[in-house]
This record gives C-alpha cells, structure tokens and sequence, in this order.
C-alpha cells in the first residue's frame, strides 16, 4: 500500500475542491470565533444534532437515554411504507383495506372505516401530514399482513440500522409498554429516512385537503411541524405528543449542500420543541459545512496489474462520499488516500483495492474505499511470452 501525502495531483484536485466549499467557514469573522463553541441552547429531556450526508454527530445532550416516542414512531411506518414503493411491491395507487381492529385505534385519527380503502398515496398523507394512528395501523396490517408482523418488521430493520436501544410495540406511538427509542437511534433513522425523495415529499407537506371526511367533504389536515413554514430549508419529518413522552420532533433542513437533522425529545411544550429543534439547526448552519471528498466513479489512481490482459487498472470511488468540517477545523483537514501499488490478474471490478481517509487534527472523520473500475483477466504462460517477444521485436 501507498500514501500519498503531497498537495499536487489527485490529493491537490480534492482539497481545492473541498476548500473552495469550505471557503464560507474561512472568513476572517469566523476565524476570530475559533474558541470552544457555546452550545446551542434547549429545552429538552434529550437531543442530537447530526449532519445527514456524513452522519458527524454535531451535538448531542442524553442522546443514549430511553424514551417514549410518541408519534415519530410513524417515521419508522413511513419508511417501510416507502422501502416498500421503492421495491416496487406495493404502488401508490394500491388500495388498503380498514379492518375493525384498525377502526377501533384511538387518538389522533381520519375516521376510517371498517372495510374502506384508501390508496397508499392517501395513507401516506394521513400518516405523514396528520399523523393519523388508524391510518398508520392499516398501512402496517397492509404492508404485513397484520399488524404484529409489521411490528416485528420495524424491530427488525432499526437492529439493522444500528437502533440498539429501540424496541417498538406498535406503528402509530401511543403509549405501550416496551415502546421506546432514543435520540441517537431516531437520528440514525432519520439518515437513512432522507435518502428518500419520496419521503421527504410527504413529509414537507404542510397541508392535505384530498382526503374524504366522511360527509360528503374532504378533511383538512394540518402538520404539526411548523417548521416546515417557519424554518428555511425544513422538509421534515415528524412530530409527536403524549403526557408520557412529551413534545418530540426529528427535523430536517437542508440549506446549500448541508443537510442537518435535529432530535428532541420530552420537551415541556410546542414552542420549546421547535425552538430547541431551530436552534440546533441553525448552530450547526453557523458552525460546520458538509462537502464531498469524493465522487461516484471518480478517478484516484491508476494500479498496476500484472499477469494480466491488461498491464493496469483504474481505482476509482464506487459512492460520492462526504465529510462535515467545523469553522476551526477547516486548516488542518487532511486527505489521505492508502492504495496498492499493484495486483497479481485476475483483478474484479468492484474489487477493494485501497481507500481514502478524511481527518481533522489527526482524528480520522470519514472513510471510503477505492476498487477496482474494471475486470482485468489473468493470461497464461503461453501469452506472457508472446507478449514479450512482441516487445522485443518491436
């Protein structure tokens, strides 16, 4: 393996470009500000500020701490409602079916009926804009089978995620016993919720009028995420209340090519919930800066092969990959890459051959690997020798 350490080629290519992103933190008024950065201020059992597309957490205060959820337990239905679109084995015109036991779910609510059907497009504005309970159970008996499968299902995908200390008893967030998350497990949820242009299209909804009611009319839904107009740049996701868990959001923002996610829970109130989640968004606007380290297919070296049909290979990134910097940590990032010098053929495309490492003050932030752009068959003996004889003759 090889490090490159030098500020020409390739490595020079990528702090240009990272600097050149990074240029808005270098200002000599932020500079000045370098000292220890004051926290941003809150009202809340418990919170977590991440940067989406690197997944830096920024902040975080009882982020480990195990709590009632409320409702942004249907961030967790929508996303498996989406998975499932993604797919392609469900659509949004297909019809879900109101069983009685779906009837019969309390609290916040559209009023279904027992054996109406609504489209998934419907369930999915219920769900996501009026945070309706009999909506999000349907949705989950629809999606399962029933709805203890379904709960079994979010079980299984936040221990996927990584959600360690999660466990759902139910897909809309009224109180249960053993129905509880954390602030750091819903941020991991959130990152992964974003990814996805159709979630995000439900969840920066900010009204609905499509919906029957029931009486000849539609309902006007309402999302309890004020955010959404009050916040420049929110787009998400989801709000939640009960006496148990208190004012909970997990709020999204994207501002240039920075997208934060803000986590609050148990806040004594509306205002104080929004507030906490808008004064974390914006510390982390004010303070760090997500830009890309990488690109999807991008060129970093070229390798030797030997024994092959081809004497070298291109080593390229096989994602676009991101790093999230800090006004004071802009002058001492440093962009490593570790690749093999060469490979005995056959070499695989998609083969690991290397990586590239981002760090900041010797702590290393962000990894990504480098492989192999192409297939480079081996030859045999037969081959090698002609090859050489070629040469010599030529």
């Amino acid at each position: 393996m090889r490090t490159y350490g030098r500020r020409s080629g390739w490595r020079g290519v990528l702090l240009g470009m990272v600097g050149t992103a990074l240029a808005g933190l270098l200002t000599p008024s932020v500079q000045a500000a370098e000292a220890p950065l004051a926290p941003p201020l809150f009202k809340a059992r418990a919170v977590e500020l991440i940067a989406a597309r690197s997944g830096r957490i920024l902040f975080s205060s009882h982020a480990d701490q195990p709590q009632a959820m409320a409702s942004v337990t249907k961030l967790m239905t929508l996303y498996l409602a989406v998975k499932a679109l993604e797919r392609h084995q469900i659509g949004l015109d297909s019809l879900v079916p109101v069983t009685e036991q779906a009837y019969r779910i309390g609290g916040s609510q559209i009023w279904l009926e027992p054996g109406e059907r609504l489209t998934v497009d419907q369930m999915l504005k219920a769900i996501a804009v009026g945070s309706a309970n009999d909506a999000a159970y349907a949705l989950g008996e629809y999606l399962a089978g029933s709805s203890p499968a379904f709960v079994a299902d979010m079980n299984r995908t936040a221990l996927k995620l990584g959600m360690r200390h999660t466990h759902f008893s139910n897909p809309h967030g009224l109180n249960a016993p053993e129905h509880y998350t954390t602030a750091h497990d819903l941020g991991i949820l959130a990152e992964r919720a974003v990814r996805s242009p159709i979630l995000l299209h439900y969840t920066s909804m900010w009204q609905d009028r499509s919906l029957r009611n029931g009486k000849g009319g539609n309902l006007w839904l309402i999302n309890h995420n004020r955010l959404l107009r009050q916040y420049a740049g929110c787009d998400g996701l989801k709000t939640g209340y009960t006496r148990q868990a208190g004012f909970c959001i997990v709020a999204t923002a994207l501002r240039g090519g920075t997208r934060m996610i803000a986590v609050v829970m148990g806040a004594p109130s509306a205002a104080a919930r929004n507030a906490a989640a808008s004064n974390l968004m914006t510390w982390g606007f004010q303070h760090f800066r997500t830009v890309a380290y990488a690109r999807r297919a991008q060129i970093v070296a070229r390798v030797k092969v030997t024994h092959g049909a081809r004497g070298w290979v291109d080593a390229v990134t096989p994602h676009s990959a991101f790093v999230t910097v800090g006004s004071g940590e802009a002058d001492s990032l440093r962009i490593v890459r570790h690749i093999a010098r060469d490979r005995r053929a056959p070499v695989q495309a998609g083969q690991r051959l290397g990586e590239v490492t981002v760090s900041v003050s010797g702590r290393v932030f962000a990894t990504t690997p480098v492989v192999s752009a192409s297939t480079v068959r081996a030859v045999g003996m037969p081959e090698l020798i002609w090859r050489y004889w070629a040469r010599v003759a030529g």
